[in-house]
């Protein structure tokens, strides 16, 4: 095996491009059922459907990548795609700070 966890930069970089799509869709779609919430609209059950969908999604992605990749392989990809979704997760909360105009602190609170 070799020093990169037997793959490939290759499917190192695959996999860190496949953990921040994944990653940012979850992300992105918590943040969107959050603003859901805040403006009250459509109905209620949505919200639970939207969680478990985002579960099922995770445990899709689970499932493949135990299945189709090689035994040896599953550490280093799921090392890399984690490392992709803290990516998509940082910047989505960069992108939800920025879009909010108030802090929550008041002027000459340190």
């Amino acid at each position: 095996m070799n020093g990169l966890m037997g793959m490939g930069p290759a499917g190192w970089l695959l996999s860190l491009a496949a953990g921040f799509v994944l990653g940012g869709i979850f992300f992105l779609s918590i943040k969107l059922q959050v603003e859901y919430v805040l403006k009250k609209q459509g109905p209620l059950w949505l919200l639970p459907a939207a969680l478990y969908a985002r579960l099922i999604l995770v445990g899709a992605v689970l499932v493949v990548v135990a299945l189709k990749l090689p035994g040896h392989k599953v550490p280093a990809a799921m090392l890399a795609g984690t490392v992709g979704a803290l990516v998509a997760r940082l910047l989505v909360a960069r992108k939800v700070r920025g879009g909010s105009t108030d802090t929550g602190r008041q002027e000459g609170e340190r």
